[in-house]
């Protein structure tokens, strides 16, 4: 069996140079939080599965545009790559949102927030982990 990956404490989360990317990230884990928990329980209509959907996904496009910004500021070396995995992450969230829309399948998103869990795990521990190492050296100032 597969391990389940915590969804409710960003203590889990690994922890990188800038303390707004912290913010950020344990923003978006609450988010999907709410979104696994709103899944599971019976009484929770479609619709507002729609509107946890959405909400994560305009929170996740401003993530992302907000670090793609700063890392085409500062010149950083490796943005191609981690612009190219957010852009990846960005299409199957999209296409998940997109399928739950014409086609609700609550086993098929919980099973897809496991999988999103463990890479937002991978894409902290790596991309974002050199990324803040790198950014932190100009200080930049990020209004969330």
């Amino acid at each position: 069996m597969r391990h389940q990956q915590d969804f409710t404490d960003c203590t889990t989360l690994p922890e990188v140079a800038l303390a707004f990317m912290n913010t950020v990230h344990c923003e978006e884990l609450t988010l999907v939080a709410g979104l696994k928990v709103a899944l599971e329980q019976s009484g929770v209509v479609d619709a507002d599965i729609a509107a946890r959907l959405q909400a994560w996904l305009e929170h996740t496009e401003a993530h992302f545009a907000r670090e793609e910004r700063l890392m085409q500021e500062y010149d950083f070396f490796a943005y191609p790559v981690h612009q190219g995995e957010h852009a990846w992450a960005l299409a199957q969230l999209r296409a998940v949102q997109q399928r739950w829309q014409t086609q609700p399948d609550r086993a098929g998103l919980l099973a897809y927030l496991q999988e999103w869990r463990a890479w937002l795990q991978q894409h902290i521990g790596t991309m974002d982990t050199v990324t803040a190492r790198f950014l932190s050296r100009f200080n930049p100032e990020v209004t969330l």
